[in-house]
């Protein structure tokens, strides 16, 4: 996982890359939805 490796994250840097991931998947759901719409 994420402390796996040589690079140790803190509490804070964990939870701003999950806040990215999460934005990261909302932009693929509505892009998708987008192109669903688009289609129909």
């Amino acid at each position: 996982m994420l402390n796996n490796g040589k690079k140790k994250y803190s509490n804070e840097e964990v939870k701003q890359i999950r806040e990215y991931l999460y934005l990261l998947a909302q932009l693929q759901i509505e892009s998708e939805n987008e192109l669903v719409n688009l289609n129909n």
